[in-house]
Order: C-alpha cells, then sequence, then structure tokens
C-alpha cells in the first residue's frame, strides 16, 4: 500500500491522503493566516491519519519554509518517521490536473497562479513546467515584476 498525506500550501489550504492512488480531500480550510484555519488544518490532518491509523509512507508540502502547513508536515513526518517532501508550488498545480485526467505521459503545463517559492529559492510566478513522472522543470516563465 502506498499512503501520502499533503499538508497544502497557505491561500484556499486543502490537505489531502492518497492511498494506492486514490485521493482524499479535506475540506477547504482558507488562507492559514489565521490561528482558526490553521487548528481547522490540523483537525483535518488528524482525521485523515486517523483513517489510515497514522500509516503514512511520506508528507508532502510546499516549499516555503514558513508556512503553518510546512512547519506541520516535518513535524508529522518527523513524529512518525517518514520523509518529508516539499514540492514546489506550480508543479503541484500541473500534477493535480494530470491527475484529475489520468495522464501518466510526460506533459507541458501553464502555472499562472501567482507566487510560489522556486526549487532555486526565488520567486516563482507564471512558469511553463515540463513535468515527467515525479520530476519536473522549468522550461518558460514570465519575467519577475519589481514589487
Amino acid at each position: 500500500m502506498s499512503c501520502v498525506l499533503a499538508t497544502g500550501a497557505f491561500l484556499k489550504n486543502v490537505a489531502g491522503l492518497s492511498v494506492d492512488g486514490r485521493f482524499t480531500a479535506s475540506a477547504m480550510h482558507g488562507d492559514l493566516g489565521t490561528p482558526e484555519a490553521c487548528v481547522a488544518l490540523e483537525a483535518s490532518v488528524s482525521a485523515l491519519l486517523d483513517g489510515v491509523h497514522g500509516r503514512v509512507d511520506a508528507v508532502a508540502h510546499d516549499l516555503h519554509p514558513d508556512f503553518h502547513s510546512t512547519r506541520l508536515a516535518l513535524a508529522l513526518a518527523a513524529e512518525l518517521g517518514v520523509p518529508a517532501i516539499g514540492v514546489q508550488h506550480h508543479a503541484a498545480h500541473v500534477a493535480a490536473v494530470m491527475a484529475e485526467h489520468g495522464l501518466d505521459a510526460p506533459v507541458i503545463g501553464l502555472a499562472l497562479d501567482g507566487f510560489g517559492l522556486g526549487d532555486d529559492g526565488g520567486a516563482w510566478g507564471g512558469e511553463v513546467l515540463l513535468l515527467d513522472g515525479a520530476r519536473h522543470r522549468r522550461v518558460a516563465r514570465l519575467l519577475p515584476l519589481a514589487l
């Protein structure tokens, strides 16, 4: 059995559990900028873990180290003795579309969802990504905007 828990990102947060390729999503917790949303995420993650008796193979999280969802994932992975897997935000969007449509061949995807911490540690926001299995590569991007 393959079982991966995902803790989601910061905005419009949703946790999820993939068991042998079948995905179960939690309710949407909203943005994790409030204590209430963080508590709701923790409760959802606990409920998902209860459904598999706390047995997961890995915990996936956003690359951004300051998100509550990332800190929760790292703590859970350490507690459970399983790997914590950082996932680039925009690659996760493209992978979700692939999963929704049952695609497993390499794809080129366009993610225009705003900020996501990039593999290089920089601010990404507007990527053309090549996804091949669990690997991704940024093949083009929008020019960064001055903030």
